[in-house]
């Protein structure tokens, strides 16, 4: 379904004129439309971590980069995932996520004798400590901000064209343009604002991307090899 059929399909519900043409109309109805379908778009988007725009990265270790110069995010890079975690092909276990920037900044200048390794998106890039060797690698799943698909298959962070197709649930779109419209003109809209959380709702349910509610990390087969002792 293109842009504009959804358009078309929320006009028709909201009773003004059915357009034949939405992205290079200048009358005002349809800037209006233009804007609001990118915007609900974004919404949507930043509701889940959507399987469709999930992505992997790797960066390779050159001995160099990593802290303070750090490796360039993706292009289309948009945000980690909710549950997002690094991994190296130096350890068994993902990578220390670092929040706190007082605490990265002790890591640079205190002499530490690392065991793991620490990352940190910061300055638009992706930062690590240790630095990694010649090799070696890390890989993580981000969610890409391509959420729009022109004619030509190539993607794009938002409609500008009438046969561009939204990458989501365009059902979903749509009755997120039809509340979100009658909202702005005043016009009680709390029937078709449910509509569009009950398709929410189910869309996140049908979709294999994680929700934004983390209730902990699974627990994982793994078992020490070795023996403990000195254990009573």
């Amino acid at each position: 379904m293109t842009i504009l059929q959804v358009v078309q399909g929320a006009a028709t519900v909201l009773g003004i004129d059915v357009p034949t043409l939405v992205y290079g109309s200048t009358q005002r109805e349809l800037v209006e439309m233009q804007v609001l379908a990118n915007e609900m778009a974004r919404r949507i988007a930043d509701v889940n971590d959507w399987q469709v725009l999930k992505t992997i990265k790797q960066y390779d270790g050159d001995g160099v980069t990593g802290d303070p110069v750090g490796f360039a995010l993706p292009d289309d890079y948009d945000r980690m995932l909710v549950t997002a975690s690094v991994w190296s092909s130096q350890w068994t276990w993902n990578l220390n996520h670092i929040t706190d920037s007082d605490q990265w900044l002790e890591m640079q200048v205190v002499p530490f004798t690392f065991i793991y390794g620490n990352w940190m998106i910061y300055g638009g890039a992706y930062h690590q400590l240790p630095i990694m060797p010649v090799g070696s690698n890390v890989k993580f799943f981000y969610i890409s901000n391509l959420i729009v698909r022109a004619s030509d298959n190539s993607t794009k962070t938002e409609f500008s064209a009438d046969d561009d197709t939204f990458r989501l649930d365009e059902h979903l779109l749509k009755l997120g343009i039809i509340w979100q419209w009658k909202a702005s003109k005043g016009y009680p809209y709390a029937e078709d604002m449910t509509n569009y959380e009950r398709r929410l709702a189910q869309v996140l349910n049908q979709d294999t991307g994680s929700k934004p509610i983390v209730s902990g990390r699974p627990r994982f087969n793994w078992w020490w090899p070795g023996s403990v002792r000195g254990v009573v």
